[in-house]
């Protein structure tokens, strides 16, 4: 028998479409991952404001047992007022920041956006039969939206946003629009009061 060399044929791998397929993977993995962290932004933000309202509706609710029946709240200044309702474990647990030790009556409130929360009587013809809760470093989107929430429901007697008082504690979302003011970078410039008689 004789032995015949068949021709060998070298087959060339196919090298073209492979990286042209892989990086199509590549760039729509970058796409869904893209849509999916803005999604997720857009749904923290949302919360954010949430958490803020319901912050403040706690707040406002807890402050309301620290009136007494003759006196009003009888508080010398913000500071014993926002300490007192610390040290009663009036302040909210959820997205807000105690700073001091909370048993000291001297400790304070931070937001989730890094401002100071200050509670503060006030004094209508002598006598402290309200009081006002004030919110610092809201951002423009989130003051619009917290004021607009908390300015419909006639919970509170006034609103303040920054220099606009709003004296009937009603506020629209145009008028929100118009007083709550645009952020410097990531931080806001939005000062809120609200005000509760009674």
């Amino acid at each position: 028998m004789s032995s015949k060399a068949f021709p060998q044929h070298h087959r060339q791998p196919d090298r073209g479409w492979g990286i042209m397929e892989h990086g199509a993977i590549a760039l729509l993995t970058i796409v869904v991952i893209c849509i999916v962290g803005a999604w997720i932004w857009s749904l923290w933000g949302k919360k954010s404001v949430g958490v803020e309202v319901s912050n403040l509706q706690f707040i406002v609710t807890n402050a309301q047992q620290l009136k007494q029946t003759q006196g009003g709240y009888n508080f010398t200044s913000s500071t014993t007022m926002t300490g007192t309702l610390i040290q009663q474990g009036g302040a909210p647990k959820a997205g807000w920041t105690i700073q001091g030790t909370a048993s000291s009556g001297t400790a304070t409130m931070w937001n989730s956006y890094g401002g100071q929360v200050v509670i503060a009587p006030v004094a209508t013809n002598g006598f402290n039969n309200g009081f006002s809760v004030t919110t610092q470093k809201v951002p423009q989107a989130d003051c619009i939206s917290i004021a607009t929430q908390l300015g419909s429901g006639g919970a509170f007697s006034a609103i303040s946003i920054n220099s606009t008082d709003f004296s009937d504690g009603i506020v629209s979302a145009e008028a929100a629009g118009k007083s709550c003011t645009a952020d410097s970078g990531m931080t806001g410039n939005n000062t809120l009061v609200f005000t509760h008689n009674g």
